[in-house]
């Protein structure tokens, strides 16, 4: 991500109900000067915290209860991987962006499992960084374009089963793929030439088969079942 100019380190403040409340974590300082700058030029984001270590990220999202945290896979002493599901038990509610120089394969399932919503390289464009925060802040996915291949070289090498043999029709499993892909049930319906109230029915019906509720659930679903192929190629686009 070409870096912005660097802003000095500010303390934590409260950010207005309609902002959304992004902490920082990463072991390198210069980057986290960047992060912060490049989440605060984007309107309705706002940094209340920076870690470099897994013990200040635990307390961290412990005390400021984000609604999005930005996480490296690499800390000095630590996997950002085994710390996610630790920052998600100490504020269920946040969002995690996987940001990292470091997404093959075996870390972006892991990542995927593991609850994250997002997946953005390092060397990705600002515009693509800004994105990943307004699709996620809004409840959504995202893949960036370099994540979504090696999504799909995944998915084509090992697609693996789902954790419960469940039965879907055709028409649940075109959905669950929509679903997935971050689409609206207003955008699956026209995708599939049907109503709206029957994505809602179909959808309400994979939720009582599947056990699973929320776009990041039926993602991670949808990648265990073989279930995204070339579509997955075209998330970042699509969502």
């Amino acid at each position: 991500m070409t870096p912005a100019p660097a802003l000095p380190a500010r303390a934590a403040r409260r950010a207005p109900p309609s902002v959304r409340r992004v902490v920082l974590i990463d072991d390198h300082a210069a980057i986290l000067e960047m992060m912060q700058s490049a989440v605060e030029a984007l309107p309705g984001f706002q940094v209340v915290g920076r870690a470099e270590t897994a013990a200040a990220a635990r307390e961290l999202c412990r005390r400021e209860r984000p609604d999005i945290v930005i996480l490296d896979l690499r800390l000095a002493e630590a996997s950002g991987l085994a710390l996610l599901p630790e920052l998600q038990a100490a504020w269920g509610r946040s969002k995690v962006i996987i940001f990292s120089g470091h997404l093959r394969l075996g870390a972006i399932r892991a990542a995927l499992l593991a609850g994250a919503h997002g997946l953005v390289e390092k060397t990705a464009p600002l515009e693509e960084f800004h994105r990943a925060l307004r699709l996620v802040g809004a409840g959504q996915v995202y893949f960036s374009r370099y994540t979504s291949d090696e999504i799909r070289r995944l998915v084509q090498r090992r697609p693996g089963q789902p954790p419960r043999l469940v039965r879907l029709t055709e028409r649940e499993k075109s959905v669950l793929r929509g679903i997935a892909e971050g689409l609206s049930s207003k955008e699956v319906a026209a995708r599939l030439g049907v109503s709206r109230h029957a994505i809602v029915h179909h959808r309400t019906r994979l939720t009582k088969k599947t056990g699973l509720r929320g776009v990041a659930q039926f993602a991670r679903y949808a990648v265990q079942a073989g279930l995204i192929g070339d579509t997955v190629a075209g998330a970042a686009e699509a969502i």
